[in-house]
Order: structure tokens, then C-alpha cells, then sequence
């Protein structure tokens, strides 16, 4: 009687076990029994998904390249010689909510000049209530004016996004890095985004190799740092991300130029204007965020082989850990093209993948990974 009355307690005792984790599932309690790391995919469809944005609400915002459109132009291919472009409102800022549904917040602008590929919207930042994302892409090089829209910062609002700052503008009267019309160098891709401690807008100019300011009051652009001749394709910086340090700084990730040599990509530290290594040693970084450790993450976009039909190889994209001396922690392997993370207060980090679609329409994807800043690889 014993040994059944003990069985019996086993029994009961499993039971009321499995019970109360069954309650706890259905109350969200069980989500910190899930791995730290873990990744799911919250939602797909996305065309050349570049820029993320996790909200207090548990909402998260995505923007994409889109495909181009269809006013034509031309512009120089890779050759030098005039090519077809287009541009049109095929890309769009997407509100996802956590059970993955999607809503359009607004369409942007999304130009598509040989050789670069399809080029709308870049990072998102939010100063109170009001959201804000780059788009597109311009050169002096185009064979048409450049529309409204192109290469700015754009405030959305009401189901549109309209002009803040025309960044092209201000590229056309400073040329911050000094490269010439005639190679190319009248060029503005507006693409890495942040909201500054100051209250200003921060981008990274990608196509200008610098940090600017511009104020969400006017619109009014400022050149914070020039970023040209700090990696080792020449001036080719190529700047895609910044975010704010918890020294107050400026922290801004180089992709680097073609041929994007292994290791030339890195993280600088900017203060007072001037730009110097954080975090070197790495390859094609595509954003750099603070998470709610503040210790910097980057993604890494992919391993490049210029030997091959595609010199980006699909799934050697990487995210990577910034630890406070500079020293680099690679957190996760494998990932195809990520463009961008942001982080909840909860530390599960939002990652764009599939940033380069090369004609998979809809292949673009959200996912998350589980307190990714508990993670330890």
C-alpha cells in the first residue's frame, strides 16, 4: 500500500505539474523558458527589407527597398555607360504587430539605378509620437531631376511620408567627401537613422561617407563627421548605421567599399567631430544598435567572394556583439543578408533578413531572437 499510496503522489504531482504549466502558457509565462537566442520568424513578404524599429507597444516597424517603379530614367551602370532605371512608390513602412499581422504605414519612394539595385527605405527612428525613415537614393550622374522624396528624411504621418530634409540637396552643396562629379561623387543615400539625446536626427550617409544632423523642427541639415578615407577602400567609408552610446557618443558602422575585403568593415567612435575605431575587423556591416545592456550589436551582411556569379554569399551573414573595450563576441552565424536589428526593453532583438533579394519577390523577412543580450554562444 505504501509503494501505491507513493506512485499515486508521483503521479498526482506530474499531473499538477503539466496543469500549471498549461495555465502559465495560456498567461504568457512560460515565454522565459524559451532559450535565450532563440530565433522565429514573426512575418514575411517583405522586398529588400532594410530598417527596423521596435516600439513600447510590442509592435515593430519595418521599411523596404521596394522594386523600383515605373518612371524611367537613366543613370551609370558598374561600366561607367548610361543604363534603364526606374523609380516609383513601390516600397513601403509596415507596421507588424506581435502576432505577425501587417499594416502599411505609409509608401515610399524607391529608385532602381544599375548596379546598385533597388534603393527606398533605409532606417526608422522615433522622437516622441512622430516616426521618421530615410529614403531612397540620388546622383548627379541621373539622367532626370530628382524627384521629391529622393535621398531625404521623411516624416510619416497620416498614412504618408512626406519631405523633412532633402539630403541630395546638401550633398550637391558640400560634397563631404570631396569625391568629384565626374567619378561619381555627387551622391546621397541617406540610409543609417537614429533620434540623437539631443533630440536631433542622426544619419549615416552611405552615398556621402557622413554623419549629418538634421533637425525634425526645420528639416535643417548639419555635417556632424566626415567619414571618408577611415577604411581601407580608400574614401569609400559607405556608413549604414549609427546609434548613441551610453557615453553619449556617436557610434556609426562602416560597410566599407567594393570589393568589401574581409575585415575592412568596422564601428567608429565620433566625438566632437572627429571619427576614430571602435570595433574593427569585420566584413560588410549593414547597422549597429545599443541594446537594453547598452553594449553595441551589429550585423554582419555577408562573406564576400568577387570570384563568384553572386560575390554575396547567401547565408554568412552574422550578428555580433560589441563588447565595452571594442572586442567583438559573434553571437550568431549563418543568417541570410540581416540589414538591421533594434531591441525591446525585454532585450529579444528584431533582425532584418533576406535584405537582398536578387528577383525573390516577397522573400524579405522579420525575425526574433529571444533576449539575445542574455545570450552567451
Amino acid at each position: 500500500m505504501k509503494r501505491r499510496h507513493l506512485k499515486a503522489q508521483v503521479w498526482t504531482s506530474a499531473l499538477l505539474m503539466l496543469t500549471g504549466a498549461a495555465l502559465l502558457g495560456g498567461c504568457g509565462l512560460l515565454a522565459t523558458r524559451t532559450p535565450a537566442g532563440t530565433m522565429t520568424v514573426v512575418t514575411s513578404g517583405f522586398n529588400g527589407p532594410q530598417g527596423v524599429l521596435a516600439l513600447d507597444d510590442g509592435s515593430v516597424l519595418v521599411s523596404e527597398d521596394g522594386l523600383g517603379g515605373s518612371t524611367s530614367f537613366t543613370a551609370p551602370g558598374l561600366d561607367g555607360k548610361a543604363a534603364p532605371a526606374t523609380f516609383g512608390d513601390s516600397a513601403r513602412l509596415v507596421k507588424v504587430m506581435p502576432d505577425g499581422t501587417q499594416s502599411v504605414l505609409a509608401s515610399l519612394l524607391s529608385v532602381d539605378p544599375p548596379g546598385v539595385g533597388p534603393t527606398g527605405g533605409g532606417k526608422i527612428a522615433r522622437i516622441g509620437s512622430a516616426i521618421y525613415v530615410d529614403d531612397g537614393i540620388w546622383n548627379a550622374g541621373y539622367s532626370v531631376a530628382r524627384p521629391a522624396r529622393a535621398a531625404s528624411v521623411l516624416k510619416v504621418s497620416g498614412g504618408a511620408a512626406s519631405e523633412l530634409s532633402n539630403l541630395y540637396a546638401f550633398e550637391v552643396s558640400n560634397n563631404p567627401d570631396g569625391v568629384p562629379a565626374a567619378q561619381g561623387g555627387i551622391d546621397s543615400h541617406p540610409y543609417g537613422l537614429t533620434a540623437g539625446p539631443d533630440g536631433q536626427l542622426y544619419v549615416a550617409d552611405a552615398g556621402a561617407n557622413a554623419l549629418l544632423k538634421v533637425d525634425p523642427a526645420t528639416g535643417t541639415v548639419t555635417l556632424v563627421a566626415k567619414l571618408s578615407g577611415l577604411t581601407s577602400t580608400k574614401e569609400q567609408a559607405v556608413p549604414t548605421g549609427v546609434t548613441f552610446g551610453k557615453d553619449g557618443n556617436a557610434y556609426v558602422s562602416l560597410l566599407s567599399g567594393f570589393p568589401f575585403p574581409a575585415g575592412a568593415s568596422k564601428v567608429v567612435r565620433v566625438v566632437n567631430g572627429v571619427a576614430s575605431d571602435f570595433a574593427t575587423g569585420m566584413t560588410m556591416l549593414t547597422s549597429v544598435a545599443r541594446g537594453p545592456d547598452d553594449l553595441l550589436y551589429v550585423t554582419s551582411f555577408a562573406a564576400v567572394d568577387i570570384t563568384q556569379p553572386n560575390p554575396y554569399l547567401p547565408g554568412t551573414g552574422q550578428l555580433i556583439r560589441l563588447k565595452a573595450d571594442g572586442s567583438r563576441e559573434v553571437l550568431k552565424t549563418a543568417l541570410n543578408y540581416p540589414t538591421a536589428i533594434d531591441f525591446n526593453a525585454q532585450g529579444d532583438a528584431y533582425v532584418t533578413v533576406a535584405g537582398y533579394n536578387r528577383g525573390a519577390v516577397g522573400s524579405g523577412q522579420l525575425v526574433r531572437y529571444t533576449k539575445l543580450t542574455q545570450f552567451r554562444p
